[in-house]
């Protein structure tokens, strides 16, 4: 039963971020092309002032996202690269104007998004993003196709892609983290009563966590093996396709989940 309410967890999550990525788009692209063998790029840079700020909200569609905090970062910078591929260099550069990135700086955090059209005709639009912010920011990330990278965050993650990897480093907070295709690596130092949900659909699931972590801790999945290294689990009770049991106090709580891939949890 818990597997299964992961995984419905999951693609709710994933529904919504659509909806989020979807909010604005450009004017749709008409023509289509026969190749996409022609690249054209352009670069992108904003620096936004923390003031009173405390959250980051990230949309990508295709594309990389790394985020990485700094202790003493009193901006939050984000710049990276526009890249439209086609059938040809001039229509490659031509449609580089529908392919835009939207940041708003709000009075209570800062909001990026990738802003394309619905239709691209057969071209490939891709935005890659490497943001630095304040390591005490609150951070939502959200992708369809690549990668999400958040590291070194002193707060909480949250995480949701379809395609590619979502790789979490240093997190001291909780985190929600939700993938359909690819694989979840999470090195994360839970608080007392904080939580971690991790679920993945086609793919492997991996925490680390430091091993005087407190949680109650659960994994389930459908095909794969569930491995725990280096952690102790009072109360055990496992069967083939789920173990749950009590770290520590058990003050916190952990749920990872996949239906076709491993679960690994590592104490470091």
């Amino acid at each position: 039963m818990k597997t299964t309410i992961n995984i419905l967890f999951v693609i709710f999550f994933i529904a919504s971020c659509y909806l989020f990525i979807s909010c604005d788009s450009t004017t749709e692209v008409a023509t289509e092309v026969s190749n996409t063998n022609f690249e054209a790029s352009e670069s992108f840079y904003f620096s936004i002032p923390v003031d009173n700020k405390t959250m980051f909200t990230i949309a990508g569609i295709n594309g990389t996202i790394n985020i990485n905090g700094e202790a003493n970062a009193d901006s939050v910078i984000i710049n990276g690269e526009k890249i439209v591929k086609s059938e040809s260099i001039e229509d490659a550069q031509a449609n580089l104007q529908n392919l835009n990135v939207v940041v708003r700086d709000l009075a209570s955090g800062v909001t990026v998004e990738t802003d394309q059209p619905d239709e691209t005709g057969g071209r490939n639009f891709e935005v890659n993003y490497n943001v630095t912010l304040p390591n005490s920011f609150l951070v939502t990330a959200a992708n369809v196709n690549g990668t999400v990278t958040v590291d070194s965050i002193n707060n909480n993650v949250t995480a949701a892609n379809v395609n590619g990897q979502i790789l979490l480093g240093d997190i001291v907070g909780s985190a929600t983290v939700s993938l359909v295709n690819g694989q979840i690596v999470g090195k994360i130092t839970l608080p007392l009563n904080g939580s971690i949900n991790m679920g993945n659909v086609n793919g492997n699931v991996t925490l680390e966590i430091p091993t005087s972590t407190s949680a109650q801790f659960s994994a389930g999945l459908t095909n794969g093996n569930i491995i725990i290294d280096n952690l102790t689990l009072q109360n055990q009770i496992s069967t083939p396709t789920s173990i749950v049991g009590t770290l520590g106090g058990g003050q916190g709580a952990i749920s990872l989940a996949t239906v076709n891939g491993n679960i690994s949890a590592v104490g470091f």
